[in-house]
């Protein structure tokens, strides 16, 4: 499979290019048409950048029903969409009929990586243990702000330092989980507030059904895709894979790659992809399309490094999409950064492009950036920088 097809593939499979046809399997699913429907076909949703990735949800929403920032930021305040740290060490949106299974399956993982970092807080042991006790008595009576929670800490006789850890702790052990906004604040609410009640699974077939849903928006990808993306090991994925096949009777299927070893697909996305009608291939797969996609987007942040997918042509060396600022892509791949400043009630578009746009490419740039204008919801004007080639 050459780089234009996977990337053709993924952007198709990420939502990026539109609804996905239905089929009489998990593809089946109704296009999505709530911020909602999108985190949970994705089943997580890497969410640090908070306004982009909102963004990033809201981009994979038809034009005319996509929501504007407000709209989003009201479905995770009503609790729709819920925030934390799952996966890996990072803040990601859930819906609350995943939040309790995932985070059974993948907290003792990120509680391990943290292990050390949380030692050296001060805030393992008996000191973690109340911290986290004073934390629930606070979430029993309502949502709470950090600020709230850090001073009751030290009402408790406990030192605010490390408010960070005690609250990551307190979210792996399923204490608190994201509240509505508080004017410009988050605030955290307490789990089962926020969560429905749902029985343990067992971990293979949690670890089963994680793989098969990673697919569904994040194929073709490899075992060490797989496994950088969830935070699991390699022997785990493997298995996982192996017991995701049987039980979809091999809709999840490892592809014969020799250049690509152990990658695997969801082929009910793939014939969806190769069903497509010249019009809307035409549409998907134009060289001069733009994209304008948070830093850690899923078509970024889905896949191990190098991601020599995202590569412009001519450079060597690999491009970091996360860090500074966000994606901007041509294509698919990297072709300069962007970014969104909201300040005082206006926006401003920053542009930094690697080279000189075609005027097709301009076109779509233009389009992409007043998208973002729109679902920003408040005046906005583009700063474009020089050329910068890298």
């Amino acid at each position: 499979m050459d780089a234009a097809e996977l990337r053709s593939r993924r952007l198709f499979a990420q939502g990026l290019r539109g609804a996905i046809p239905g089929g009489e399997d998990a593809t089946a699913t109704a296009p999505p048409a709530t911020p909602d429907d999108v985190v949970a076909r994705a089943l997580a949703v890497q969410a640090q950048e908070y306004l982009p990735a909102q963004w990033g949800l809201a981009q994979r929403l038809p034009p005319p029903a996509r929501p504007d920032a407000a709209a989003v930021a009201a479905r995770i305040d009503e609790g729709a969409v819920l925030r934390t740290h799952v996966l890996r060490p990072t803040w990601h949106f859930m819906v609350p009929a995943d939040a309790r299974w995932l985070l059974e399956l993948s907290a003792p993982r990120v509680r391990q990586q943290m292990a050390g970092t949380i030692r050296k807080a001060g805030w393992d042991g008996e000191a973690g243990r109340r911290a986290v006790d004073v934390v629930a008595r606070e979430l029993a009576h309502g949502h709470r702000t950090r600020d709230e929670l850090g001073a009751a800490l030290v009402d408790s006789g406990l030192p605010r330092a490390g408010l960070t850890f005690v609250l990551l702790v307190a979210e792996l052990e399923l204490v608190a989980i994201s509240g509505a906004s508080v004017g410009r604040q988050r605030s955290y609410a307490a789990f089962d507030e926020r969560v429905p009640p749902a029985p343990p699974r067992p971990r293979d077939e949690a670890l089963s059904e994680l793989v098969e849903r990673a697919l569904l928006t994040r194929g073709p990808a490899t075992t060490r895709d797989l496994a950088t993306w969830s935070g699991f090991t390699l022997r785990d994925i493997r298995a996982a894979l192996v017991a995701a096949s049987d039980r979809t009777d091999g809709r999840l299927e490892q592809l014969d790659e020799p250049d690509t070893p152990e990658l695997w697909h969801d082929a009910a996305v793939a014939a969806a992809w190769s069903a497509r009608t010249a019009e809307r291939t035409a549409v998907d797969d134009d060289p001069a399309r733009v994209d304008l996609l948070q830093g850690y987007d899923e078509y970024v942040m889905g896949y191990a490094m190098p991601r020599a997918y995202l590569q412009p042509p001519g450079i060597a060396a690999p491009i970091i999409p996360e860090f500074p600022l966000h994606a901007m892509l041509i294509g698919g791949t990297m072709v300069g950064r962007w970014a969104p400043v909201v300040q005082g009630g206006r926006a401003t578009l920053k542009v930094v492009p690697w080279r000189e746009f075609s005027p097709a490419e301009r076109r779509s740039l233009d389009e992409r950036l007043a998208e973002v204008a729109e679902f920003l919801g408040v005046p906005a004007e583009v700063v474009a920088e020089p050329v910068v080639p890298v």
